[in-house]
């Protein structure tokens, strides 16, 4: 029991200063992530959506998108439904990846910007994901390099000079992927539904675009 509410406090503590301080430095990555993704009408869906700033980033001045985030954390989902304020076309919920509560073709593009390094059971996920997507859709998968040292200018949003570089590249080792984390994954995805896709980089992410 008392480890349980230890855990908990450290949970919450650790989504608070992701969302005062990743959640805010981060946000001309995600408007870079919501172009490079390209949807302005039909279903998106952000799997792994944290504070929700890539869905609304997305929606933004697209009334027909209607953009989804699920998220297994309920202080995430809290977050990012204080974040949205009054935008109609974006909706956060509760959900675990693995168990998708969506029907089979629902969504026209998919991503998973810095959550796959926490999922579980990743075949499972992929396999959601697939068949929640219509033929010919695309899920993008970012998760950022353990490995790289230069932190382009346009994609982090500074206050001055905080963020500095070092604590940007801290974060990038502590939850990115190195060469075989990555390859472990695309391993993963070679065994799934999805039928072909590209891996390249984009911006100081890593970066999987997968076909359905």
């Amino acid at each position: 029991m008392e480890q349980r509410r230890r855990d908990g406090v450290r949970h919450r503590l650790s989504d608070w200063l992701y969302d005062k301080g990743p959640g805010q430095y981060y946000q001309p990555a995600y408007a870079h992530i919501a172009s490079a993704i390209g949807l302005d009408q039909g279903a998106f869906l952000d799997v792994g959506c944290g504070p929700g700033w890539l869905s609304i980033h997305l929606a933004e001045g697209h009334p027909e998108l209607d953009a989804i985030g699920i998220d297994l954390s309920p202080r995430m989902i809290e977050q990012a439904n204080r974040h949205k304020h009054q935008r109609l076309n974006v909706t956060f919920r509760e959900m675990d990846a693995e168990h998708i509560s969506y029907p089979d073709g629902t969504f026209d593009r998919a991503a998973a910007v810095q959550s796959a390094h926490h999922w579980q059971d990743k075949a499972a996920i992929l396999e959601e994901v697939h068949r929640v997507l219509s033929p010919g859709a695309f899920f993008f998968i970012y998760e950022a390099d353990r490995a790289a040292s230069t932190v382009p200018a346009e994609w982090i949003h500074r206050i001055g000079v905080w963020p500095p570089d070092s604590m940007v590249r801290l974060g990038w080792r502590r939850y990115g992927m190195d060469d075989a984390e990555w390859d472990a994954l695309k391993a993963v995805v070679q065994a799934s539904p999805f039928q072909g896709g590209e891996d390249g980089r984009h911006g100081f992410y890593r970066r999987l675009v997968l076909a359905r």
